[in-house]
């Protein structure tokens, strides 16, 4: 993509960027994965596995399906879920900073309250390790007040478990909480616990890859016993320390083009470069596309063609819509109608006629003010070319030209 400079660029009125809502029928948001965790452990007696490698955010979901634990209401009254956290991995202090609404935190290891925490549910604290903690949630299921227990992680709470301590808190935690009120959520070291999979009402994997410099977080709920799954996957960041369940993306080309179209509202060039129209690709590019320069765009295979299409056509569009001109010779896949189409849902159709031109090779198809036909015979294209770039030319001196370098090395 190559952009001319424009020092008597004439700029558009611009507003705040609209971020497009992701709009569905039938089909789930990945934010009701994490919803529909919260509403199984609303359910007492439900058990939920948390299963990954280190370092893929098993604590950080643990804590937040913790927090999001909701009260008893009576009346005008609401009575707080008892909230205990039997930790091997995070500090009573900065637990407590970040979730100030935990009632309870134990050392997995001994088994004693953490320092730090408000409240004492009784429990002879000279029994150490596993056993207190079989003290405490019998003492928790004993109360039959709803509540939520979170054991992070296993391994780390049954370290220093004999064979006879092991069962006792498998007992404990997975025999008779309904009646008690109480759910739990059991946080695993393993991607795979084969020993914990028939005890639990619910599994729930997370991972990470690497995507050359990029992190890639995904999330797979396994089972919720008794609840529908109309989706498994997501993504998510953990971002600020929270657990995030990012949109999914729902390509432009796939929107009904009944409606009208929403028009983007573009994000400002600079004095020196052009903006991409994504400020995080702005950054990566040092402050954009630099005016008079030119933007390669390498791909692979594992790359989808629609993923390149809408890149470059936010990227025009956010050009187009703060003045600019724009020829393009279309993705070898792509005819130049589809570019059309879905380059007006940014710009608008009288935008489109104006201040776009699209190289088309197929003579049959009908005559557009947008549409440039080429003949695949150099010199004759080359004349169209200029004769377009010229026409752009007159109406801004910003000008891109946006094209496939594959298609235009074979002409």
């Amino acid at each position: 993509m190559m952009a001319d400079d424009n020092s008597g660029e004439q700029e558009t009125g611009l507003e705040p960027r609209v971020q497009v809502e992701q709009t569905s029928v039938g089909k789930s948001k990945p934010s009701d994965l994490l919803d529909l965790m919260s509403r199984f452990l609303e359910s007492p007696g439900n058990v939920l596995l948390i299963q990954g490698a280190p370092g893929t955010g098993k604590t950080t979901l643990a804590l937040e399906l913790l927090n999001e634990m909701k009260g008893t209401r009576i009346g005008p009254h609401t009575i707080s879920a008892n909230k205990v956290y039997v930790s091997s991995r995070v500090s009573s202090s900065k637990l407590h900073r970040h979730f100030p609404g935990v009632h309870e935190v134990l050392d997995s290891m001994s088994g004693k309250e953490a320092a730090g925490s408000e409240t004492r549910l009784g429990g002879d604290s000279r029994i150490a390790g596993a056993a207190n903690i079989v003290g405490r949630i019998l003492t928790l299921k004993r109360a039959k007040q709803k509540g939520i227990i979170v054991v992070d992680s296993w391994e780390g709470a049954i370290a220093n478990a004999t064979e006879e301590q092991r069962n006792a808190m498998e007992t404990a935690i997975f025999q008779d909480l309904e009646e008690s009120k109480l759910s739990a959520v059991i946080v695993s070291e393993s991607e795979n616990s084969p020993k914990l999979d028939y005890l639990v009402d619910g599994i729930v994997t997370l991972s990470l890859s690497h995507l050359e410099d990029r992190t890639v977080r995904s999330v797979v709920v396994n089972k919720l016993r008794g609840f529908r799954l109309h989706t498994q996957r997501a993504l998510f960041s953990l971002d600020g320390g929270k657990f995030t369940l990012l949109p999914r993306v729902e390509f432009h080309f796939d929107i009904d083009r009944s409606v009208n179209p929403k028009l983007i509202s573009p994000v400002r060039n600079s004095e020196s470069s052009y903006s991409t129209g994504s400020p995080d690709l702005d950054a990566l590019l040092d402050g954009g596309v630099r005016k008079g320069s030119s933007l390669l765009l390498d791909v692979n295979s594992t790359v989808s063609p629609h993923s390149v299409k809408l890149l470059l056509d936010i990227m025009a569009a956010n050009f187009i819509n703060q003045g600019g001109t724009a020829f393009i010779i279309p993705y070898s896949i792509f005819s130049s109608q589809n570019i059309a189409e879905s380059l007006k849902t940014y710009v608008g159709d009288t935008v489109l006629n104006e201040r776009v031109r699209i190289a088309e090779f197929n003579q049959v198809l009908r005559d557009e003010k947008w549409r440039v036909k080429l003949t695949g015979r150099l010199q004759e294209d080359l004349a169209a070319f200029n004769n377009a770039w010229n026409e752009l030319g007159a109406i801004s001196s910003a000008r891109a030209l946006k094209y496939d370098f594959d298609k235009t090395v074979q002409l």
